[in-house]
């Protein structure tokens, strides 16, 4: 009869100890509320755990780790190279139900950011119902890009959410040979913070004259004038393949578009961009100053 109540009272201890719920999850660290999940601990595990392991220079990431622990490593912080990555590994432990919940090592100053991503016509990509892109470090805004081309009369527009690298925003990237109000038209609206890009497409206005002439062009027709509007703050020639050539296009341009600062687009033995600021010193002019290669 003792032997029969001590081996009851063994298993009864035995169930007891190991009783103890934590949550189990391994992946990213942002989700784990959402996806982890409670489970029974085994006997020789008396810990709830919650490990975030962190990786740079090849590789860059973090990985939260929860589950049960035999408790040892708490409370502690190893870190080393394995090759060509160097790892962190950071270990809480708590010993109550449950306990690992809401328990994550301090993640530090992460300043990835969080941006909505999408290419494509603008009925498709305005608003805020698009996939979402996590940033690169060096990346800390969001970014629209509206983009209308007007070439020969056949009208194009393409929007483009994403991450954005760049310190300052660039703007209006436009260009225009007269032809029609504009035949190239890329703005560019940036903001701060996650999913902050849920604009639609922005139709740019090309605005008042501003007093600049510019030589215009669209070869293989002859050079007439134009007078250029709004943020065309520049006479500008679309170069060819030869430096003696004569420029495919010329025209009035934004200092953005002398810059480079957009999407490429194709105009047939267009390679290199010359811009100047006063009027009428395009066209294959020498005061030209700006010659960027594309």
């Amino acid at each position: 009869m003792r032997l029969l109540l001590h081996s009851v009272l063994y298993s009864a201890l035995v169930c007891l100890a190991s009783s103890l719920q934590c949550f189990h999850y391994n992946g990213l660290p942002d989700r784990a509320q959402e996806e982890q999940v409670a489970k029974t601990c085994e006997s020789t595990h008396q810990h709830c755990s919650s490990s975030l392991y962190t990786y740079s220079k090849l590789l860059n990431g973090m990985v939260l780790v929860k589950g049960c622990s035999t408790g040892k490593n708490c409370n502690q912080t190893q870190s080393g190279p394995v090759k060509f990555v160097h790892t962190s590994e950071t270990v809480l432990c708590c010993d109550t139900e449950l306990c690992n919940e809401h328990l994550v090592p301090d993640l530090g100053e992460d300043p990835r950011i969080e941006c909505l991503a999408c290419h494509g016509h603008p009925s498709s990509c305005g608003g805020s119902s698009h996939p979402s892109l996590r940033c690169g470090k060096s990346q800390k805004s969001c970014i629209e890009v509206s983009i209308t081309t007007a070439l020969s009369q056949d009208i194009h527009h393409t929007m483009i959410k994403s991450c954005s690298n760049s310190s300052s925003c660039p703007g209006l990237a436009a260009f225009s040979n007269g032809k029609s109000p504009v035949s190239y038209s890329c703005s560019h609206r940036c903001c701060n913070g996650s999913l902050c890009n849920t604009g639609d497409f922005a139709v740019e206005d090309s605005g008042a004259e501003n007093g600049l002439e510019c030589y215009s062009r669209s070869s293989p027709e002859e050079a007439s004038t134009m007078r250029c509007r709004g943020q065309m703050t520049r006479c500008v020639d679309l170069m060819g393949t030869s430096s003696h050539s004569e420029p495919v296009m010329s025209g009035c341009a934004t200092e953005a578009f002398c810059q480079s600062l957009y999407p490429t687009f194709p105009i047939p033995g267009w390679t290199g961009t010359m811009c100047c600021t006063q009027s009428l010193c395009n066209y294959g002019n020498s005061t030209a100053t700006n010659n960027v290669k594309h």
